[in-house]
């Protein structure tokens, strides 16, 4: 069952490798296997490890550690073009939050 999309994917479109730029964004303090990410965005895993193979070659995502015996891959938040999706990742967050902040007032005003 294909995951519902997040705002990355609403406003960049969706396709793998936005799937997994958004995975990466939304959660970049952590570090995260291929397997994993593949599995939390239903993905298939030969499409993920494409995927990633051109990101880590663009150096978008770095290597991080190995846990197990498997590699995990963490987003390369110093990279200028990483710190631009990230700005856009958190600015369309912020836009979300103010359109449903806008709408609860109208419900609490038409509840009255």
């Amino acid at each position: 069952m294909k995951k519902e999309t997040g705002i990355f994917c609403e406003v960049f479109g969706d396709n793998p490798q936005n799937r997994i730029l958004e995975f990466f964004i939304s959660l970049r303090e952590l570090d995260h296997s291929i397997g994993d990410i593949a599995r939390e965005l239903d993905l298939n895993k030969a499409t993920a490890y494409n995927v990633m193979g051109r990101l880590i070659k663009r150096k978008i995502v770095l290597k991080s550690r190995e846990v197990s015996g498997a590699q995990l891959y963490k987003l390369n938040t110093e990279l200028p073009e990483v710190k631009i999706m990230i700005i856009a990742f958190n600015k369309a967050l912020e836009i979300i939050l103010n359109e449903n902040s806008e709408k609860q007032k109208v419900k609490l005003i038409l509840s009255q």
